[in-house]
């Protein structure tokens, strides 16, 4: 495709006639053409949208949201809703095209208006639950595509993520005892999961118990099971426990540092010979079971300290898999944010877009949760943001502190003290005035007069 193909009347009489609009960017961001149906659709002519950048499109509430904006950021193809000037809805599939022979890429975006079908399918009040079922087809369709590839759900695309598939592709297709570390929040029983979908066992059972989460006096029985009056208060007909619910596929045991030493031994024998003696009974019963288990705790240290046997640690650390924090994978950020951006817009009925500075801000902080911190902050963002457009005035004071004094201790090699503190005092003043809707509380908020708080606006052209 070369650039001068865009003025071709040919290729303008050729996909004029096309009813689904046709929006194409280069690799900027910038509009170079689209046809007649896609400025019906943007309720704009060419004139207001070529050469325009796809941001200012968006903010200009020509579309919401850019998907081309999406497409440059995640690199590959995407299907979303998108809303219009005209308030209508539409279904968006954006593609990445690369052009081999002059090393050239382009965004090329097809868009297909959907809001006369709900309509005409559905009652008026059921429209929304439409929306969402296809929603809903297309990313079952999108992981059906993929899954060859690559696991839908374990999001990223660095180099650890890539190399952590390739690893949990590999042992999940061999039989053997699985041991998950990690910091809280890393998706340790995500990972079990796919470990066991991709296993021969994926067809039985995958049972979880978090041994930390059942008091010590009730763990033995909710693992192995009991017989007939085994204690005071137990079923007359004994109860089957999670080992023996797992049998023909798979045990997860997360937080396994938190098993009690008592119930170690016979967790312990469970491992090695897969059997077990249910409480109050006195034979043993045999399991086919895989065991996965996992922990945030340094093992060895907990052995160490007689906290937790070593021939247990050895028997369930026959594969090891250290799944690394979010902070050392900072490029699956917005990828993770994306998607959960989409996730909850969907489930809350939003339709919320972040303001490229808080994208900015969430990959500057060290995110102690890891990814289970990162959707809650999503979900918070969606659900408590006064408008569309997420700011920076919506984040939590954490993370702006955070980074701030993170920049302040790497960036004040680079400049004079003065400098640099004007720079803060500019950025205090830029927060102020897009948190508060009164110069009086923004200068309140950094303890300025109102009169000092105006000097500063105008010294910085606020």
């Amino acid at each position: 495709m070369k650039k001068h193909f865009f003025k071709d009347r040919h290729f303008h009489q050729v996909f004029n006639h096309l009813k689904d609009g046709i929006f194409i960017a280069d690799k900027n961001g910038v509009a170079l053409w689209c046809n007649d149906t896609s400025t019906k659709q943007i309720g704009a002519p060419r004139s207001k949208i070529i050469g325009r950048h796809v941001n200012d499109l968006e903010n200009n509430g020509f579309f919401t949201p850019s998907v081309t904006k999406i497409v440059l950021e995640n690199k590959e193809v995407v299907v979303t809703k998108v809303q219009t000037s005209k308030d209508r809805q539409f279904l968006a599939t954006g593609h990445l095209v690369k052009i081999d022979e002059d090393d050239t890429e382009y965004i090329l975006v097809q868009v297909k208006d959907i809001t006369e079908t709900v309509k005409n399918s559905f009652k008026l009040e059921k429209a929304e639950a439409l929306m969402q079922q296809y929603w809903e087809e297309l990313q079952a369709m999108k992981r059906d595509q993929q899954r060859d590839k690559k696991s839908q759900l374990i999001i990223g695309n660095s180099k650890s993520n890539e190399e952590l598939l390739d690893l949990v592709s590999r042992v999940a297709t061999v039989d053997a005892t699985i041991l998950l570390t990690g910091e809280s929040g890393v998706g340790k029983s995500l990972i079990a999961g796919e470990i066991h979908k991709h296993s021969s066992r994926k067809g039985k059972s995958f049972v979880q118990i978090n041994c930390g989460a059942i008091p010590e006096n009730l763990l033995e029985s909710e693992l192995f099971g009991y017989k007939k009056g085994a204690f005071t208060g137990a079923s007359q007909s004994g109860k089957k426990g999670l080992v023996e619910k797992a049998d023909g596929g798979t045990l997860f045991l997360d937080e396994i540092a938190e098993l009690p030493l008592s119930l170690q031994p016979k967790l312990l024998q469970l491992v090695q010979d897969k059997s077990f003696i249910p409480v109050g009974g006195t034979e043993l019963q045999e399991v086919d079971i895989r065991i996965i288990a996992a922990t945030n705790q340094d093992l060895p240290m907990m052995v160490e300290e007689k906290r937790f046997r070593e021939d247990l640690y050895y028997r369930l650390n026959v594969v090891s898999i250290q799944i690394p924090a979010l902070r050392e994978r900072n490029e699956d950020i917005p990828p993770l944010v994306y998607h959960y951006l989409n996730l909850f817009n969907d489930k809350y009925m939003k339709k919320s877009s972040l303001d490229k500075r808080v994208l900015e801000h969430l990959q500057n902080y060290s995110w102690p949760g890891n990814i289970r911190e990162l959707e809650n902050m999503i979900e918070r963002l969606i659900v408590t943001a006064k408008e569309d457009t997420i700011t920076p005035s919506d984040l939590p004071d954490k993370i702006l502190y955070e980074e701030f004094m993170d920049h302040s201790i790497r960036k004040l090699n680079n400049q004079s003290l003065p400098e640099y503190l004007e720079k803060i005092e500019k950025r205090l003043i830029e927060e102020a005035q897009m948190k508060y809707s009164s110069t009086r509380k923004a200068a309140q908020s950094l303890g300025l007069t109102q009169s000092s708080y105006l000097r500063r606006l105008k010294k910085y052209e606020f």
